[in-house]
């Protein structure tokens, strides 16, 4: 049973790193899956709810996440099932200037060379889609980004956002790799960072 001290250590090194970015408000049979922007979700399991007044204080550290299940951007069916290995979400928003940021920063990381951890995965979510807002679709963003990792559409309601608490975006969510949670917040994560956090959700699972 990992202790409350590790829990605390993720949450409290996600606070440091999240406070010092910025994150915006708020056919046929044989036809290829086209792009979808938006389409309609399941939330397996009970919401988060809010998150806390610091990502340290959470109430919802330690409570089950939630499993997805819906489309991925290029119209495939997509799911996650929490509890078979540690896992970090992003929430995007195509409009925002610091997932746009993040994004381009991600990408110029991978393509000099480097890599994530192995054993934990990475699932991006495209949420508070607005097709009159700028950078639209998401879909053409992410293709030209060259963005490597897979992607589930938000429901036009944005329930996946909603489920999980995001408050702004970009939104981080960590899971352990029991399927609890074990820190959210919202703001811009640097590659390095992230490979920390990759580094303390393994190392969580081994101890």
């Amino acid at each position: 049973m990992k202790s409350k001290r590790n829990i605390r250590r993720i949450a409290v090194l996600v606070a440091g790193v999240l406070l010092l970015a910025a994150a915006c408000g708020g056919n046929d049979d044989d036809a290829a899956p086209e792009a979808v922007e938006v389409a309609p979700v399941q939330i397996l399991g009970q919401p988060l709810g809010p998150v806390g007044p610091t990502p340290a204080s959470d109430p919802a550290i330690g409570r089950p996440v939630p499993g997805l299940s819906g489309s991925a951007i290029d119209g495939t069916p997509f799911s996650w099932t929490p509890g078979e290995r540690p896992a970090v979400i992003v929430f995007l928003a195509h409009w925002c200037p610091a997932c746009q940021g993040e994004v381009a920063e991600f990408t110029g990381w991978l393509a000099a060379g480097n890599e994530l951890p192995d054993g934990v995965d990475l699932i991006s979510v495209v949420t508070l889609v607005d097709s009159s807002r700028d950078n639209y679709p998401p879909s053409q963003w992410l293709a030209d980004e060259d963005w490597p990792f897979p992607v589930l559409v938000d429901s036009a309601d944005n329930e996946i956002a909603a489920a999980l608490g995001q408050t702004g975006t970009p939104f981080w969510v960590l899971v352990f790799g029991d399927g609890t949670l074990a820190s959210r917040g919202s703001g811009r994560i640097p590659p390095e960072i992230l490979t920390r956090h990759f580094n303390l959700l393994l190392a969580e699972g081994e101890g």
